[in-house]
């Protein structure tokens, strides 16, 4: 989780002397910001249903939380291959929706299914996630091409009028590519890039708490299902 926070603030510090100090003023203005920031949150939303947008806020907030680890299950899953009853209600979505098929008593092929369904259901959440993100990465470069013609089309009005301004005139609209560039590729591909390392580190995760949590629904020996889950827990 330290590794977010760092890399951001050193992706920033490239940039911010990339542009040299005493020129930052030059890249700033409420043109660009204008059309880039507030054209790519525009499309967020116009391009993705409110669940997708929903499910993009989760694994957002989720990358400032502690990676899940298998380890942390370990003992829970122990106590539930002695015994699934009289057992507090996990805080693991997939171990929790396994407990409330055992309170309902469903057969056990039944339980694969449903179980493997739900393991299905939080992933996909994740992908989602993911493939908006992609997806919103096309955009603002083109939004900052957009706003670089509509600042050089007033600029060719305004030609005879003040020719001393051309080129502060002309850096002025160039500032938009530049802040679709960075928007692009400093901000939504490394966070989608992120939740992709994050999405494979839950797909790991769910899948041995399923297969753990089949062989506990099966009634397997209480030795060979802590030896399964050790093995997994490293």
């Amino acid at each position: 989780m330290i590794s977010l926070p760092i890399g951001a603030l050193l992706t920033g510090l490239v940039f911010l002397f990339s542009m040299g100090v005493n020129n930052i003023p030059l890249y700033f203005n409420f043109h660009s910001a204008l059309i880039v920031g507030g054209g790519t949150a525009a499309i967020l939303i116009f391009s993705s249903p409110p669940t997708v947008l929903k499910h993009l806020l989760r694994e957002l907030s989720g990358l400032f939380k502690d990676p899940v680890d298998f380890k942390g299950v370990r003992d829970e899953l122990i106590r539930f291959a002695k015994s699934r009853e009289e057992q507090p209600p996990s805080s693991v979505e997939l171990i929790a929706y396994a407990q409330d098929l055992w309170l309902q008593g469903i057969s056990q092929d039944l339980f694969v299914v449903l179980l493997s369904q739900k393991k299905q259901e939080i992933e996909q959440r994740s992908i989602d996630a993911i493939q908006c993100l992609k997806n919103l990465a096309k955009y603002p470069p083109a939004l900052g091409m957009a706003g670089t013609v509509m600042g050089i089309v007033t600029l060719f009005q305004t030609l005879d009028a003040s020719k001393e301004k051309i080129g502060p005139g002309l850096a002025m609209a160039m500032t938009a590519t530049f802040f679709g560039l960075v928007i692009a590729n400093g901000l939504v591909m490394p966070l989608s890039d992120r939740l992709q390392v994050k999405h494979l580190a839950l797909s790991r995760f769910l899948q041995n708490i399923y297969q753990v949590t089949l062989l506990i629904n099966q009634d397997e020996a209480i030795e060979l299902i802590t030896d399964e889950v050790n093995k997994r827990a490293g």
